[in-house]
């Protein structure tokens, strides 16, 4: 490997083709000079310089190595302005994972609005469920993960840092036709404990924090449906098979027709946080997702679509 600083000095030398004024030139002694042109021949097996009286000729290979030098250090200049536009968070790069509703609702969003105000920055969006992401983030996988958790997120680490985003609700999702699909007030324990639920399979983070939350209202949900998806959630209410809590992040952009969302109180809850290790600064994205979860809508206070009829 050939030492970039000696390469600087023989690019002198072959201007002032004196030690001397090499050495003048670059504020270092002769013998610095001398020194490290003969390391650098060493280094590069072959001779570098002919001595002709008290000037030095560069040979052909040391001529070769000077035309290569002009573009080295042309690229190490861009190279340190690059590095100084980093420092002040006008550039960089990033690789990004997310749950799918958090990309769909946040980090696409973040990122479409970055491209606009840091334009360069550069990302790259990875779909990471939460149980893999912290794992991503130690292997270098991921410089950034958006997760999420049922529980209250722990306090950062040595290893990682946490940086919360929202605390998102779980709403319910109820066919058109409903008996509650007029009530804008819901109660999760009065209201909605003899309906017949449709969720995930036990064991799956979205069961997990329902049955939490209906379990602290005091009744187990009857689940009479049990599916995936949240497309498939909506297929089965909007036939009238069932209700469910859905994150807000889940129904958002959904099609709905013949669907009412509503907010329920006591409702199912989970922590939205964005995790890097503990070195790494996850700005500019983490204000740009706080701004995609401040704009995330709520149910409205009348049903959301309904087929053919338009709002209600």
């Amino acid at each position: 490997m050939i030492d970039v600083r000696r390469l600087q000095l023989l690019q002198a030398l072959g201007r002032h083709q004196t030690v001397a004024a090499a050495a003048d030139a670059l504020g270092v002694t002769p013998s610095a000079v001398s020194q490290q042109l003969t390391a650098l021949a060493k280094d590069a097996g072959v001779a570098l310089v002919e001595r002709q009286g008290r000037r030095f000729i560069l040979t052909g290979a040391a001529r070769l190595l000077v035309e290569r030098a002009d573009v080295i250090f042309a690229e190490m200049e861009r190279a340190e302005a690059d590095l100084a536009e980093y420092a002040q968070g006008r550039v960089g790069s990033a690789r990004v994972g997310s749950f799918a509703t958090g990309i769909c609702d946040l980090v696409a969003p973040a990122v479409a609005a970055l491209r606009t105000t840091r334009p360069g920055w550069r990302f790259e969006i990875v779909q990471a469920e939460p149980d893999r992401s912290t794992e991503m983030l130690r292997s270098g996988e991921l410089d950034i993960a958006v997760t999420m958790s049922s529980d209250i997120p722990p306090n950062a680490t040595g290893e990682f840092r946490l940086a919360p985003v929202m605390v998102e609700p779980f709403d319910v999702v109820l066919p058109y036709q409903h008996p509650l699909a007029a009530c804008t007030d819901l109660e999760l324990g009065a209201d909605l404990a003899d309906a017949h639920w449709i969720m995930s399979p036990p064991g799956s983070p979205w069961y997990d924090c329902v049955a939490a939350a209906c379990h602290q209202a005091g009744f187990q949900p009857q689940v009479a449906h049990t599916v995936h998806e949240f497309s498939a959630v909506f297929a089965l209410v909007r036939a009238g098979l069932g209700v469910a809590l859905m994150p807000r992040l889940g129904w958002t952009g959904m099609p709905a027709p013949h669907v009412v969302v509503r907010t329920v109180r006591n409702t199912a809850r989970r922590h939205v946080v964005v995790v890097t290790r503990a070195g790494y600064d996850a700005e500019p994205l983490l204000s740009a997702v706080r701004e995609a979860a401040s704009k995330v809508p709520v149910p409205a206070a009348s049903p959301l679509l309904v087929s053919g009829g338009g709002a209600a």
